[in-house]
């Protein structure tokens, strides 16, 4: 066993625990929560004791400051921490999921095209930088989100060799849930990304293997926040999102256009959305179908068509028309 990471009189079950769960992937984000409760464990058990329903109210009190986001996963932790621990003590308290504090996802925006031609048109100037093809990475960057789907931490770790234009393929390397996956390319989006390369060699950027594909100003790799930021930027100064403080798009919305995109075309062209989840699912890179179940209600046009589809279908017709007498052609 590794030398012990907590203190607390529950150090040795902790241990154990993240040990366990270390082993499926989960093991750094795991160990940051893990200690958060081991310091406060510290001042609120004795050795002998274990987690009681006074301990669990006095730890989610201690979580007000916080995020909802991060307040939901510590508790959710503490939750799965607290099951582990009561198959040694059955005297140790188990939250509820009911009593989970509730996550409070804004509906995304699906951006439409035209809005993407205008973010990628407004890309930042190359003035006052040393890198003249500033413009065209982020203009590129942004239609190659919108057209993969791809998250944007996945889009800035590739290297030239993860693009294989000649076999309209991405190789995506080791991302969320430690995953590697192929990444299929359309025809369109190879063309553009061919000329993109070309821009590139003509700048005299790194050619070689494990370059970053979408270099920074310095020909190093670009940074999530950073690019982030710049995007934000470029929405406000187009009045697609409000002032810092308010909630607007997000580049995150990138990759929700896309999927409720294809949902789309798969719904327009007739298929069973829901024997084709497993298939944006893998695409997506999600480790369930049910993460990707979400974009089925991300717009109102898809739902507004499925409706009128079942409508069609299997709706029972109306009185007036079920009263109305049979017409004869003689």
């Amino acid at each position: 066993m590794a030398t012990c990471c907590f203190r607390s009189a529950l150090a040795f079950r902790l241990q154990s625990f993240w040990e366990t769960r270390a082993a499926s992937g989960r093991g750094p984000v795991l160990l940051k929560v893990l200690r958060y409760l081991d310091r406060f464990l510290i001042g609120e058990l004795q050795p002998g004791d274990t987690i009681t329903r006074e301990v669990t109210e006095r730890y989610f009190k201690s979580t007000e400051h916080l995020a909802p986001g991060t307040r939901i996963n510590r508790m959710s932790i503490l939750r799965q921490f607290c099951l582990y621990q009561s198959h040694f003590d059955p005297r140790t308290c188990i939250v509820h999921r009911m009593f989970l504090p509730r996550r409070n996802r804004p509906m995304p925006h699906i951006y439409t095209v035209a809005e993407v031609r205008r973010i990628m048109a407004a890309a930042p100037p190359a003035e006052r930088s040393p890198d003249p093809l500033r413009p065209v990475v982020f203009a590129t960057l942004v239609g190659f989100l919108y057209a993969t789907g791809l998250r944007v931490g996945e889009a800035v770790k590739l290297n030239l060799a993860d693009v294989d234009l000649s076999r309209r393929l991405l190789l995506i390397r080791q991302t969320k849930f430690g995953k590697t996956r192929y990444v299929p390319l359309a025809p369109c989006t190879t063309k553009q990304l061919a000329a993109y390369v070309a821009q590139r060699r003509a700048a005299r950027f790194s050619q070689e293997p494990t370059a970053p594909f979408f270099p920074s100003s310095l020909g190093g790799r670009y940074h999530v926040p950073s690019f982030t930021t710049v995007f934000l930027q470029v929405l406000r100064r187009l009045g697609l999102r409000g002032p810092p403080g308010q909630r607007g798009p997000r580049i995150h919305d990138l990759r929700h256009s896309f999927a409720v995109s294809r949902l789309m075309a798969w719904h327009k062209s007739g298929d069973n959305l829901f024997a084709k989840l497993p298939l944006l699912s893998t695409y997506l890179g999600h480790s369930t179908v049910t993460g990707t179940e979400i974009y089925l209600h991300a717009t109102a046009e898809l739902m507004e068509s499925v409706g009128q589809r079942f409508h069609e279908h299997f709706a029972v017709p109306s009185a007036r028309l079920l009263c109305q007498p049979p017409t004869f052609h003689l």
